[in-house]
């Protein structure tokens, strides 16, 4: 199975910024230092290392400006969290339609969120969304 998963507020356990602020993605640079502070949320690690054992495929798909994407690449292989790709779409107006986009183009079966408004829109248009690991 390929499963789609959020990363602030669902791997870490708290999210570094509200992505529903229309603020400059350059503001984001101010909370890098943050980042390496990021606290896992141990629950939702554990289920993707059981997930990536059983052999599904992991696609992390994050709010954060794309221009951080390296970054968080090694934040995440740092933190031994298992994935395959990351994608970060940016915040502000269009993101649920982006990660809508990716989903539908890398075949994601299941998508994790902890945002209620994404779960609706993306149960709105045919994906499985559910909120976190229960």
């Amino acid at each position: 199975m390929i499963i789609g998963v959020d990363l602030d507020g669902v791997i870490s356990k708290r999210g570094l910024y509200n992505p529903s602020l229309r603020l400059p993605w350059w503001l984001f640079l101010l909370l890098i230092p943050l980042i390496s502070f990021a606290i896992l949320n141990k629950k939702t690690l554990k289920e993707l290392k059981r997930l990536e054992s059983n052999g599904d495929k992991i696609i992390i798909i994050s709010a954060r400006p794309k221009q951080v994407t390296d970054l968080t690449r090694g934040w995440l292989e740092s933190r031994q969290v298992p994935f395959s790709e990351l994608f970060c779409v940016g915040f502000g107006k269009g993101t649920k339609q982006r990660k809508l986009d990716i989903i539908r183009k890398e075949g994601i079966q299941l998508f994790i969120d902890n945002d209620e408004k994404l779960l609706s829109f993306l149960n709105n248009n045919s994906v499985k969304a559910i909120k976190q690991f229960e």
